[in-house]
Order: structure tokens, then C-alpha cells, then sequence
């Protein structure tokens, strides 16, 4: 906890209040206003909104005693909102944070342990039925502070038109990673001047790829992060390497043509400017949606050739999270066992296919609802069968994750470039992260 705490509560009311009032808009007007209000507070925008109005709408219609009322909150400094609500005494009663927000808010006391609203046959459900890689990225110090609403995992997107230019068939993938690499290079296609027209593939997130060479950044049986670690060498040097075979400013010269943040139709693999790409499991719901003829395939990351891990990889994500202050807290735990599975399976396997998300439960996936929706997007199955991994491992869980997975990403950025040797990146990672350990101490918090 920190000991200025009012200091700082005083100064993030002081930068972000007029922010935080004019960039509300009113909740439309309530449609049971005889039911208790439930404020429930999102990210999400677009046609996302409506899904998740939708799924609000659905629980408002299963019951007779809440009504939750969304309000969509703009996804850059939710953080700071949430936690202006909270100390102002008027947070929303439940809220959909990113993971990494959770060591943060919960260390700083603003988030109730939610072993205080749950059932005892909840929480049994919770700690014993769960993916434990989903039920462990809500924890943090023994108490759970988050339960996922939609999961994220990263795999392979593989273009099997492209495969079939070069006479292959996808059901001889490279078992490597090197054997992707390698076949990427020959998927690149270029004009006239050497100029990419299309990239067959570009290994890239440090900050995933490197559980495929070891265990991440985080040692559970010493507590500590585990930074500059040869496993992480390895790792940051190979994606270097490959970047340095393409050629950083070619890659960057066409990326600079795609629409890399579409999450419609117009993202570059849909679009066929890319042939094999890491990306996450929403988008086998896009290419339903914008591309149903599209001919692909999901595949985990292949391990490197010495000392990998096979179906390596962390998650993040929406966790449902409620507030010290919230007023209604029964309600929204209320809502959250409607969503998350905890209550009708059915139900709550139509939340998890309505977004595209992974869900809590290992048992939602063998749902009559779920399996139609499979068939609909069978390539989803891949995500699945990674969270069963023993090498699918939740972020550390520190309370300054999300600095944390600012300089990793700084970190691979400085490699790649060749701004620092892979070595020295890392290394700089290290020290920086111990100067926020030590700046962190020296203020009053606690690791």
C-alpha cells in the first residue's frame, strides 16, 4: 500500500476529474426501473458494444431481482476512471479490466477479494474446475480478484492458399520453429525493387514467443521475476536474427501500407498481405463473419528445434472485477456467475461465441451451444487445446505488470532495430525493472 495514498488520490483527482465528467455519457434510461441497478462498466465500442449490450440484456431477462446497466468507458485510462470512481465513492458495481490491471488496483486495496461475494460451492467450482492458466491471472497475493468474462491466447494463423503455391499441404506444418521461419521466406513475396508485397510471416511478441523457449519472466517457486535469463536470450535472439534475414526497414516500409489494428475484414491476413501471423483467438470469429470462404488453419506456436516447449504461451484478457466501494455488490456477482459459467452453462457458453472469447470452464466447450458454435469456426479448437498446457503460464503477477510489459516490449523494439545487442537489451530490461522495484520500496509500497 502506498503511504501517500491520498496524495496520490488527490493528484489523479486533480488531472483527470474533468476528463472523467465530460467523457461520460448518461446511461440510456433503464428498461426495469423497479429492479435493483446493477452499473457495470466496459471497453468495449462498435459492434462490440452491442454484444456485450446484448449479453447484459440477456441476464436482465433471466432474472427478476437486478438490472445491470452498461456503460461503455473509453479503453485509454480506464484505469485511472475506474480508480477516480472508487476513491470519489461512486464506482461502477462491477467492471471489465485487462488482467494486467489487477495486481495494481488490488495491491493499492481498491478491488474486493471476490472470496467475499462468492459461494462456498462457487468458489469450489472456481479453484477446481477452472483452466488453472485462466483462474491464475485473476489472482494475486492468495486472493482472487478477477474472473474472466473473455480470455485471449495467441497461436498461429496459416494461410493454406499460400501453402498450396509452394505445392504444400498444411497438414505437413513445420514441427519447428525454425521450420516456419524458414518456410516464410519462401511465402515472401516483392515487386520489382525488392519491395515486400506480401510477408509470409514475421515472428514477433517477445513477451509470448518466449514461453515457447522457457518459462516466461516469472519464477513461482522463488516469487521473483526471472528477466535475463539464458531462455530469454535465446528467445529474444532468434526473433533478431529472423527480423535481420528479412530486413527491418523493408518490414517496416510495408507495414506501414496495412491496416494492422482492424478488427473486421480488413485485417492484412484476411486480406492475403499475410501468409502465416501470431495473432489471437477473436479473429476466428472475424474471418467467419467477413471471410467464411477463407481456407486456414490455426496452429500453436511450434517450439525452436533444441530445448523447446511445446504449446508454450500466457493469456490475457476481460476479467470481471468489483470495486472496495461498490454498492451493489451481490448483483454483481449476480452477473458475473451468468457470464463466466457458474451458473446456467448454456447461457454462458453463448456469451463466451458471442465475442469470440475463451471461456473459464473446460466443461462450457462440451455445451450443446458451444459445440454448433465450433462447428461454425472449428479452427477455435486450437486455442482450446493450449489452455490445457502445463506450458501455458499466467503474466507474473506483480503489481507493476503493466510497466513490466512496456519494457519487454522496449526491450525486444531495441533488439530488433539493433539500437542494443539482444544481450544488452536484456540486461538494461533488468536494470530498469530493479530501479522501479527500488523507487516502488522507497515510496511504501509492497511488493
Amino acid at each position: 500500500m502506498v503511504k501517500n495514498l491520498k496524495w496520490v488520490a488527490f493528484l489523479l483527482l486533480a488531472l483527470g476529474f474533468g476528463a472523467f465528467v465530460f467523457s461520460q455519457k448518461p446511461p440510456s434510461q433503464r428498461k426495469y426501473p423497479d429492479r435493483i441497478e446493477v452499473r457495470f462498466w466496459h471497453r468495449w465500442g462498435g459492434e462490440w458494444a452491442k454484444v456485450v449490450a446484448d449479453i447484459a440484456e440477456r441476464y436482465n431477462q433471466s432474472q427478476t431481482k437486478y438490472e445491470v446497466v452498461p456503460l461503455s468507458i473509453p479503453g485509454s485510462g480506464a484505469d485511472s476512471k475506474l480508480t477516480l470512481g472508487i476513491i470519489g465513492g461512486n464506482p461502477p458495481d462491477v467492471m471489465s479490466m485487462w488482467n494486467g490491471a489487477i495486481p495494481s488496483l488490488a495491491s493499492n486495496g481498491l478491488l474486493t477479494p471476490l472470496e467475499e461475494v462468492m459461494p462456498p460451492e462457487d468458489q469450489t467450482r472456481f479453484m477446481n474446475d477452472s483452466y488453472p492458466v485462466i483462474r491464475d491471472s485473476g489472482r494475486f497475493d492468495g486472493k482472487t480478484y478477477g474472473v474472466t468474462i473473455g480470455s485471449d491466447l495467441y497461436a498461429l494463423y496459416v494461410n493454406e492458399e499460400h501453402l498450396k503455391e509452394l505445392g504444400l499441404n498444411v497438414d505437413d506444418f513445420p514441427k519447428t520453429l525454425e521450420g516456419v521461419c524458414e518456410l516464410g521466406n519462401r511465402l515472401n513475396k516483392t515487386d520489382a525493387n525488392g519491395n515486400l508485397t506480401r510477408l509470409g510471416f514475421l515472428l514477433n511478441s517477445f513477451s509470448f514467443v518466449a514461453y515457447n523457449f522457457g518459462p516466461g519472466f516469472y519464477d513461482p517457486v522463488s516469487d521473483s521475476l526471472s528477466l535475463n535469463t539464458a531462455e530469454n536470450l535465446r528467445a529474444l535472439e532468434f526473433i533478431t536474427e529472423e527480423r535481420r534475414k528479412i530486413g527491418f526497414e523493408r518490414v517496416t516500409r510495408f507495414q506501414a501500407g496495412l491496416n494492422t489494428g482492424s478488427d473486421t475484414g480488413g485485417w492484412p491476413f484476411i486480406t492475403g498481405d499475410l501468409s502465416i501471423t501470431i495473432d489471437g483467438q477473436w479473429r476466428v470469429e472475424e474471418i467467419r463473419k467477413y471471410r467464411p470462404d477463407m481456407k486456414y488453419r490455426v496452429i500453436p506456436i511450434p517450439p525452436p528445434a533444441t530445448n523447446g516447449r511445446a504449446m508454450g504461451g500466457t493469456i490475457s484478457g476481460n476479467f470481471m472485477v468489483i470495486p472496495t466501494s461498490a454498492k451493489q455488490k451481490e448483483g454483481a456477482w449476480d452477473f458475473i456467475r451468468f457470464w463466466s459459467g457458474f451458473a446456467d452453462k448454456e447461457a454462458s457458453a453463448r456469451c463466451f461465441n458471442d465475442g469470440g472469447w475463451l471461456p473459464l470452464f473446460p466443461d462450457l466447450v462440451e455445451t450443446k451451444t458451444f459445440q454448433a458454435w465450433l462447428k461454425q469456426g472449428p479452427e477455435f479448437q486450437g486455442f482450446i487445446d493450449i489452455l490445457s498446457s502445463e506450458n501455458c503460464l499466467p503474466m507474473p503477477p506483480v503489481p507493476y505488470l503493466q510497466f513490466l510489459n512496456d519494457q519487454i516490449g522496449r526491450a525486444e523494439d531495441q533488439a530488433v532495430r539493433g539500437t542494443l545487442s539482444p544481450k544488452a537489451a536484456l540486461e538494461k530490461l533488468r536494470y530498469t525493472v530493479a530501479e522501479e522495484q527500488r523507487k516502488r520500496k522507497s515510496l511504501g509500497y509492497e511488493e
